[in-house]
């Protein structure tokens, strides 16, 4: 068995951040880690922790010591490898423009955007191929919200001012 690990009391600002972390954490997992330093603050072992917080002894013994050695920085979301963005900040800044504008400002025929139509217009563009979902993530990242289009009695709209005339159907490039 291992030796029991010694931590250094925790006070004054780094015992407020900790404390501001744990209750502000918005990722579960920093929560946990910042609740492990907390518990060990307050007297708890190892293997006691382990068993609140659901981690092995490994991974406790594992935040002890990266907290000793790095502080509350230590206990921070790193950077994570993975698959890079397929959107660019330039199709990204052109979603956050489209949504504030209608569709038929770019010569198209629909009345309102949808994640369909959207990819299209990028494929055209950009030429980069995204699916749906991904144009449906990133308008919820600009604030955007995906809706399906809603559909209108034609002699209701036509009494309408400003209404147009249905143009013809997106042909591409």
């Amino acid at each position: 068995m291992r030796a029991p690990l010694e931590l250094k009391p925790v006070r004054g600002q780094q015992l407020k951040r900790l404390h501001k972390m744990y209750d502000q954490a918005q990722c579960p997992r920093l929560r946990r880690r910042v609740q492990t330093i907390l518990l060990a603050q307050t007297g708890y072992e190892t293997a006691e922790i382990a068993g609140i917080t659901r981690q092995s002894c490994w991974t406790v013994r594992r935040w002890l010591h990266r907290f000793l050695a790095e502080g509350c920085e230590g206990l921070e979301e790193g950077l994570r490898s993975g698959r890079p963005p397929e959107i660019t900040p330039s199709i990204e800044l052109f979603l956050r423009e489209a949504l504030v504008q209608s569709p038929r400002d770019y010569g198209l025929a629909q009345p309102s955007w949808t994640t369909m139509l959207l990819r299209k217009v990028i494929k055209c563009r950009y030429k980069c191929e995204v699916s749906d979902e991904c144009i449906r993530q990133h308008l919820h990242a600009v604030d955007g919200v995906c809706r399906r289009p809603t559909w209108t009695v034609r002699h209701r709209a036509e009494a309408q001012p400003g209404y147009a005339q249905k143009k013809p159907q997106f042909q591409g490039c």
